[in-house]
């Protein structure tokens, strides 16, 4: 067994003293109600997993894309081509349920960064299928990693907490019953 760190507690430095195997308390990992969570602990100076550098890439676009803003659209775009993503990879990344690129767990991410774009709290945020697909595929810090770089586009308040669509309708860049994408939904910045 390791030598202790001071970083362990008490009773762990006990049980590793004692050489006995110490318990551990499993703690329900939270459903999707608790993703804005992980977009908040994802602004802090909090050490996550990164993700891999294409799923990223992949994630960041999807979510741009889904944001509806040009610009991040065609920046995300920019910065995949310049990691050496084709280009065809690229602009298929909308119809992930349907590419015979991408492996299953891209198609998992993809589709948790789809259901955080699309989240709100008063529908119950989205189908816990979704999460427990991408958890079998990435780990619980892969997980933060992705809900912050799909909020990253848009998707997250961080005066209200909001993800998802409630965090574009915190900040006036939908409203119910405009669709999201159209040019009348988004404010005019330039004033």
């Amino acid at each position: 067994m390791n030598a202790p760190t001071p970083l362990w507690s008490f009773p762990d430095r006990v049980a590793a003293w004692l050489s006995v195997p110490r318990r551990q308390r499993s703690q329900p990992l939270p459903g999707p109600l608790g993703l804005p969570a992980y977009a908040r602990l994802a602004r802090t100076w909090a050490p996550i997993e990164p993700l891999p550098p294409r799923l990223h890439l992949l994630v960041t676009q999807l979510a741009a894309v889904r944001s509806g803003c040009g610009f991040c659209v065609q920046h995300a775009r920019h910065t995949a081509l310049k990691a050496g993503l084709r280009p065809e990879v690229i602009d298929g990344v909308a119809q992930y349920t349907s590419a015979s690129h991408l492996s299953d767990a891209e198609r998992a991410a993809l589709a948790l960064a789809d259901a955080v774009a699309e989240f709100a709290e008063h529908e119950g945020g989205f189908p816990l299928e979704i999460l427990v697909r991408a958890r079998c595929h990435l780990q619980e810090g892969q997980i933060i990693a992705l809900v912050a770089a799909a909020a990253a586009e848009h998707f997250f308040d961080p005066e209200s907490g909001r993800l998802g669509r409630d965090a574009r309708l915190a900040q006036g860049l939908d409203t119910p019953e405009i669709k999201r994408g159209s040019r009348r939904a988004r404010p005019n910045l330039r004033r």
